[in-house]
């Protein structure tokens, strides 16, 4: 069993050593994600704590001292660090403590073999020529496209678009793979794609899948209740509006983490509320929460533990996710968040965002992610995001 923490600034030594009890109790794994963003001074107990542990195992002792008290030691135990230096927020981890870790340094992986090996399991025939095409747009991609802040083409948005590719073929299983794999790519980085470098790409495209004019899936019946909805917002159902907010649909489809980029002005609020609109229509029961995570401190979004009597108090933002998560019923449930992003609040939802799904709180409760819960971001720009961030999330760029 291996557990994934998302480490923050409000975790102090006693949660930390509350963890490393449970893990030795109970000889599981624990991953602690983003762990050089918890304060030095904690960190140097924590040295201690895993110290303790690391010495049980060695002396193969089945009962140990941990922080005053005796607990049993499984010797299966294990505990391991990631972590990305250099970003805002995050410390230099003290000598005491890197001594007991070992460090690994992670290489470039092989994107075409990993590419050909998901379109074999998504049950393409065809992966190996496929998959050279595929990274070969994505390389081209990189280079030849400007250079946006919200622009991602690594392996979580290969991921995804094989995600989308699988789910195309099996619901158009006579179509030949090339174009259902043409098809893939182009719709679900259309979204993103900002105007400049639109020829560039469809160009791209062209040259990689020469000769191949594969419409555009549609549902016409889903557009003409998104054009009611535009209309009962009071709104104009322009084209481009209307592409927008299906385009945001295919996109939570896949994602449930989507960041609608675009500067103020651009209709952002108005997708979102179409949509939602559409959902009420065809009597979806959607629900959502909308709050400003830079109008609150950082522990008031997530939460804080009093020092000094181990009060919790909770965070508003994780309120809002355990209300939603105890919900049943499979009707949409969104989180809104309107506001500026900065790494020192949003990299707490980095193990929401990913595919471990899971809000993992000071207190050590961890709150999972349910399969009808999506987080929308809405922002003008990705500036001050790390690339950990702008790989984590889906984009709807609009200009």
């Amino acid at each position: 069993m291996v557990y994934v923490f998302n480490c923050s600034e409000q975790m102090d030594y006693k949660s930390c050593g509350n963890i490393y009890k449970g893990l030795a109790q109970t000889g599981a794994w624990g991953c602690f994600d983003e762990f050089n963003r918890i304060s030095v001074e904690v960190l140097s107990v924590v040295a201690v704590q895993v110290k303790s542990v690391q010495d049980a195992i060695r002396d193969k002792k089945s009962k140990f001292d941990f922080m005053g008290e005796f607990i049993s030691c499984v010797p299966t135990v294990g505990i391991f660090i990631t972590m990305n230096p250099g970003y805002a927020g995050r410390t230099e981890l003290p000598e005491n403590l890197k001594a007991l870790f070992r460090p690994c340094a992670m290489v470039v992986p092989d994107f075409e073999l990993i590419c050909e090996i998901m379109l074999v399991a998504e049950g393409f025939q065809d992966a190996r020529v496929l998959a050279r095409k595929f990274i070969t747009l994505y390389t081209l991609c990189k280079e030849l496209l400007s250079k946006q802040d919200h622009y991602d083409w690594g392996l979580r948005a290969i991921k995804s678009v094989l995600v989308v590719a699988g789910s195309l073929k099996r619901g158009d299983p006579g179509r030949p793979e090339e174009e259902v794999l043409m098809r893939a790519l182009r719709d679900f980085n259309i979204p993103k794609i900002v105007t400049d470098d639109m020829p560039v790409f469809m160009g791209l495209i062209g040259d990689l899948f020469p000769a191949l004019d594969v419409p555009r899936k549609r549902d016409l019946e889903f557009e003409k209740t998104v054009k009611q909805a535009t209309l009962d917002l009071a709104l104009q159902p322009e084209d481009n509006f209307i592409l927008k907010v299906v385009q945001l649909e295919e996109l939570l489809e896949v994602r449930h983490s989507v960041f609608i980029v675009g500067n103020a002005g651009t209709g952002k609020t108005q997708v979102w509320k179409t949509l939602y609109k559409t959902y009420q229509n065809i009597k979806k029961k959607p629900l959502f929460n909308d709050l400003n995570p830079k109008a609150v401190t950082n522990d008031e979004l997530f939460g804080i533990i009093n020092p000094a009597t181990r009060e919790w108090k909770d965070g508003l933002f994780s309120v809002i996710m355990r209300d939603q998560a105890s919900l049943s019923g499979d009707n949409p449930k969104w989180i809104i968040l309107d506001g500026d992003i900065d790494p020192m609040w949003i990299e707490s939802l980095n193990t929401v965002m990913d595919d471990n799904k899971v809000l993992t709180l000071a207190s050590n409760e961890r709150i999972a992610l349910t399969p009808y819960m999506r987080l929308i971001f809405e922002i003008s720009n990705l500036r001050t995001a790390t690339p950990a961030t702008v790989s984590r999330a889906g984009i709807l760029y609009i200009n």
